[in-house]
């Protein structure tokens, strides 16, 4: 939510900065300038907002990931960790009983995986290989955590628009689900993870 605060400040002051530079070069006798000046700060801010919206909207998503984590009172839950050897963070971790790396995408629409690993969703390809990329999360959430159990893959898809769906990706499985269905989801999980186990385990994960 910061950062979607931090672009819309910035799509403000752009047109600001554009709106005055051009009505100046106007005054000054060059209004193809002038005009040039207010399209590209019209431009830079239609382009800041529409991030600053899809920021937000990740935000908002994880949130709800958040409120059902709270509603389902995991022992140790935990955001964005970065983990050794892997390029980028898991968004959520949930430990105790169940050990879920959760990652998150927007998306609204019936969801559909392609044979090279892509996910489509709605009239949308989603980024990267989502799928994949929360086996590499699960795995590395393990190692990391030196936990004993494996760590379930789950993606979300925040408005995934059917029931939740179990995929395999060379022989491991992944739930891909909705923020709505995600409580359900974890529910089904093994619950192999004691409490104490779960603390330990989320010292180790935030220490990193």
């Amino acid at each position: 939510m910061r950062l979607a605060r931090r672009r819309r400040a910035r799509a403000a002051l752009s047109a600001a900065a554009g709106a005055v530079l051009g009505a100046v070069l106007l005054v000054a006798g060059a209004p193809g300038a002038g005009l040039a000046v207010l399209v590209t700060g019209l431009a830079v801010r239609t382009t800041l907002l529409g991030r600053a919206e899809r920021a937000a909207a990740g935000a908002r998503a994880e949130l709800r990931v958040g409120d059902t984590l709270r509603r389902l009172r995991a022992d140790a839950v935990l955001y964005n960790v970065r983990l050794p050897d892997t390029r980028g963070d898991v968004d959520v971790v949930a430990l105790g009983p169940m050990a879920a790396a959760i990652e998150v995408k927007l998306g609204s629409g019936r969801v559909r995986l392609r044979r090279d690993g892509t996910l489509r969703v709605g009239g949308r390809t989603l980024p990267g290989r989502p799928v994949r990329q929360a086996v590499a999360m699960a795995t590395a959430t393990r190692h990391a955590a030196r936990l004993g159990t494996p760590v379930d893959a789950v993606l979300c898809v925040s408005e995934m628009r059917q029931r939740p769906k179990l995929v395999d990706v060379d022989g491991i499985p992944v739930w891909v689900t909705s923020a709505r269905h995600l409580r359900r989801v974890l529910r089904r999980l093994p619950r192999e993870v004691d409490r104490a186990t779960a603390h330990e385990a989320a010292f180790r994960l935030r220490a990193r």
